[in-house]
């Protein structure tokens, strides 16, 4: 999920490359979209605060993402955007550690979510749901069938060559 402490090297290296903008500023530009983030994004905007989602089908499969996903890109296409949505593709070896840790913490959290559950704190099982969030293989999938219907691009490359790509180019022209 991204490079940690990519937004600090490229705001001490090159700070006027990171700026607020209006939407509509990127008008008639191809914007590219980190999939993954975007998807844990309404997975988590969109649950009530006991960790449930908001959004399901008639089946009961959280829905959240495609609706977020739809909204999200609706908006960029009416502002005259062209996103490329860009999903994580096999992690390589060098990641299996972060992925464990991941993996740990996220079971400590579902631990602590199902105590604060007992112990009836509303607050702490609103925080530990949002750290137990899983985005499936099946959402992934329904995500880029949702972006192939709409006609936009969905690219399956490694999302840390993407990022170190875009951080040489920021650093280039700096």
């Amino acid at each position: 999920m991204g490079i940690k402490g990519l937004t600090k090297v490229i705001g001490d290296n090159a700070s006027e490359a990171m700026k607020e903008v209006e939407i509509g500023s990127y008008f008639g530009r191809k914007v590219a979209i980190d999939a993954s983030m975007s998807i844990y994004q309404f997975l988590i905007a969109m649950q009530r605060p006991d960790g449930q989602a908001m959004l399901t089908n008639d089946a009961g499969e959280v829905t959240s993402h495609i609706n977020g996903l739809l909204m999200r890109t609706t908006k960029m296409l009416e502002c005259g955007i062209k996103p490329l949505y860009v999903f994580d593709g096999k992690p390589p070896e060098l990641k299996k550690d972060t992925l464990e840790e991941r993996k740990e913490r996220r079971e400590e959290s579902e631990a602590a979510l199902a105590k604060a559950k007992e112990e009836g704190d509303e607050e702490a099982v609103e925080k530990f749901a949002k750290r137990t969030v899983r985005v499936s293989k099946e959402m992934t999938e329904d995500a880029k069938q949702l972006l192939r219907l709409m006609g936009v691009p969905v690219s399956l490359v490694l999302l840390l060559l993407f990022l170190i790509l875009v951080l040489v180019l920021v650093l280039l022209k700096a």
